[in-house]
């Protein structure tokens, strides 16, 4: 595996000694070989970058990137993998997902902070073939490769992106929450129940004029006393 300083650890390049990539040149007619199947039937693909002195490599070893190493499911740095020469179709459309959602926040311009990390115009190295399903570990940010689509719109495993024109879409971050809409609750007045009155009847008074008899008008005294 690359060290983490190495320039191609993020990258979809695997070294391989130069007499294997020689070997490979020769049989495909002075063609470079630009890309890789990796593994058995894994879907995982890379591109070729022949070995350098300085590389201090093996003539049995190639070097593979980490993100590509956890997709084979290995989990140490020396294991064997089945390496094959191959050609890809040009995808027409790639479907990505932010781990976090800030990485694209923060980035007045998503798509073209994008569009310079797959070309390599950051700095950083380019990419030029893609894995549905792999992650993307680009300088902006770490993605994933939800769907490579073709020009008719079929769904591909794999897919070459170098010199071509691609549609580039985007789907919420992996992080994402979706925001959750206010419940209105509606005021309803109170309802205040009627008061129940006592009417109590009011006997009018009607004066009386001196010297007339009024029944019943007396002291009302009783036999004891």
């Amino acid at each position: 595996m690359y060290d983490f300083s190495h320039p191609l650890c993020n990258s979809d390049q695997i070294t391989v000694p130069r007499g294997v990539w020689e070997q490979w040149d020769r049989a495909f007619t002075n063609r470079t070989p630009m890309f890789l199947d990796v593994g058995e039937q894994t879907g995982v693909v890379a591109r070729v970058s022949p070995a350098v002195p300085s590389d201090r490599l093996r003539e049995d070893s190639c070097r593979i990137p980490m993100w590509m190493l956890s997709r084979l499911g290995a989990e140490v740095d020396e294991t064997w993998i089945s390496l094959k020469p191959t050609t890809l179709a040009r995808a027409k459309t790639i479907v990505l997902r932010a781990r976090t959602e800030a990485t694209l926040v923060d980035s007045p311009d998503p798509v073209g902070m994008l569009t310079d990390a797959l070309s390599g115009a950051d700095g950083s190295p380019s990419w030029a073939c893609l894995t549905e399903g792999a992650e993307l570990p680009l300088a902006c940010g770490i993605f994933d490769v939800m769907e490579l689509r073709q020009a008719a719109g079929g769904r591909m495993p794999n897919a070459c992106i170098l010199d071509c024109d691609v549609d580039l879409e985007l789907v919420p971050a992996l992080d994402h929450v979706v925001p959750v809409s206010p419940v209105v609750v509606p005021v309803v007045a109170p309802v205040v129940a009627p008061v129940a009155v006592s009417v109590v009847p009011v006997v009018p008074v009607v004066p009386v004029a001196p010297g007339t008899f009024v029944p019943f008008s007396g002291i009302g005294r009783r036999l004891c006393d």
